[in-house]
């Protein structure tokens, strides 16, 4: 029978890794993950495309993770971050940096270690790699009140009132054996036979419930959780989990994760549909990015055999000029997110003209061959117009039905 918690308050002596969840609603978001993840596995990437997938994940979830715990910098200096990474020599400690680099260091390090460490056939996860993960990750960064791969030696209390409520971690003296208790769980017949995504999110909600740490729980957790996903084989091109998805969607992140406190057993299933759903968009994410590719490499395919198609003795179906401004319209377009679900960016009309390369092209010969070109292009279907009414201009997209066509 559930106890509710007075107080949103944790009842430590009666706590267990006891939980609940309804089952059945899960069911449509893991046939979701299933799907994508089949998915993105048919998918033979060249070596280049694997290498920026993989970059863009790694940088995502480094920004996402850190961004949680309140580092502010950006995505770009995360990028920057992981070069230099790449050259440090951390045996004497990293070089004159501020304590918001160091972070994004160590997350880099512990994430590598992580993926290193787990896989398919790997050993069982203990407390010695838990220990590993707290303290690459929290080394060197000047924290007050925390030991580096050591347990909290004091009383802890994080969160607010418009957070779901204020949460204390466990007794200090009891660390030693809840730890324990939780490896065991981590490695249980119970666990392991829920989904692997499932069983990453449990693993990240009792540990940073437990905050064994004085500081890095939440970053710990998600490494936990990260690595549980390896081991099911859910990292299949490079280096994804949740850190992201969490980051983005913050409060309620923090926020379900509080409600999912407040009775024993714990009732987690607003956290691991939250999570669940979170994954199933990140594997989406990612074949997005893979389709995004394949689509414009297989449209320039067929842009250059328009170019090369006869319709009459001197005529081709584009002239040299029109399949240049394709291929400036194709770099243009190219989307902001690699992520989104637009295998397209949208681009004004009116803006069109200001573009160089189009500028260029199109300098010996009036506006109106400009206009008449893109109106072309429009009817042959190679590119897609709509009517913007806020600003009463046409937007141009890529309209990749042309693969089909031609």
């Amino acid at each position: 029978m559930a106890g509710h918690l007075a107080g949103q308050q944790m009842d430590w002596g009666a706590f267990t890794f006891e939980y609940c969840h309804k089952l059945e609603s899960l069911f449509p978001h893991l046939v979701a993950i299933e799907a994508y993840k089949e998915a993105a596995l048919n998918f033979v990437l060249p070596p280049d495309w694997s290498s920026q997938l993989d970059r863009l994940n790694r940088i995502r979830a480094i920004h996402g993770t850190t961004a949680l715990e309140g580092n502010p910098l950006s995505e770009a200096e995360v990028s920057r971050q992981m070069e230099i990474l790449e050259h440090e020599d951390m045996e004497n400690g990293p070089d004159r940096t501020t304590k918001e680099q160091v972070q994004i260091r160590n997350a880099g390090r512990a994430q590598a270690w992580v993926r290193q460490r787990f896989s398919p056939d790997s050993s069982p996860m203990s407390l010695t790699d838990i220990l590993n993960m707290h303290r690459m990750i929290t080394e060197y960064s000047d924290v007050v009140n925390n030991e580096p791969g050591k347990l909290r030696t004091f009383p802890v209390t994080v969160g607010s009132s418009d957070m779901g409520g204020v949460h204390r971690g466990a007794p200090h003296s009891d660390l030693p054996r809840l730890m324990a208790e939780y490896i065991d769980f981590l490695n249980s017949k119970r666990l392991k036979d829920q989904h692997p995504v499932v069983r990453a999110l449990l693993s990240h909600f009792f540990l940073v419930t437990i905050h064994p740490f004085g500081d890095g729980n939440g970053r710990v957790s998600r490494l936990v959780e990260a690595g549980i996903l390896f081991e099911g084989g859910y990292n299949t091109h490079g280096f994804y989990g949740l850190s992201n998805y969490f980051y983005r969607h913050e409060g309620e992140y923090k926020r379900f994760l509080q409600e999912c406190r407040t009775q024993q057993p714990f009732n987690v299933g607003p956290f691991i549909i939250f999570g669940i759903e979170g994954f199933a968009r990140e594997l989406k994410g990612i074949n997005n990015f893979i389709k995004t590719k394949l689509n414009r490499v297989v449209y320039r395919n067929m842009l250059l055999r328009a170019y090369h198609k006869k319709t009459g003795s001197r005529r081709r179906l584009l002239n040299q000029r029109e399949y240049n401004l394709v291929e400036i319209l194709l770099t243009e377009t190219e989307p902001i997110d690699p992520f989104s679900d637009s295998p397209s960016k949208k681009i004004k009309f009116s803006e069109l003209r200001t573009v160089m390369s189009i500028r260029m092209a199109y300098q010996r010969v009036t506006p109106r061959t400009f206009y008449r070109e893109m109106i072309r292009l429009g009817e042959l279907g190679f590119i897609r117009f709509t009517r913007d009414e806020a600003s009463k201009d046409w937007i141009i997209e890529i309209d990749f039905k042309a693969i089909a066509k031609y």
